[in-house]
């Protein structure tokens, strides 16, 4: 593995800890969401560099407008 991957990994990682710390739910439901929106998203990208960021951008967006027991109850929403 790359350096560069690596790098991206750990920071993809920590960022993930980082939403799931802060939104209050379960690591595990937050590495979900954010590897479907982070794959949506590279669909339609010319530019790689940037989609970590826009993809937990669009996890915190999407945390912080459901209630608790949504999370466990629609983990397919869509994106």
């Amino acid at each position: 593995m790359s350096r560069k991957v690596e790098e991206g990994t750990l920071r993809e990682s920590s960022t993930i800890e980082g939403l799931a710390q802060s939104q209050g739910v379960r690591l595990e439901e937050v590495r979900s969401l954010y590897e479907s929106v982070l794959e949506r998203i590279k669909q339609e990208a010319v530019i790689m560099d940037f989609l970590p960021i826009f993809a937990a951008r669009r996890v915190k967006e999407l945390l912080e407008g459901r209630k608790p027991e949504e999370l466990s109850e629609k983990p397919e929403q869509t994106i």
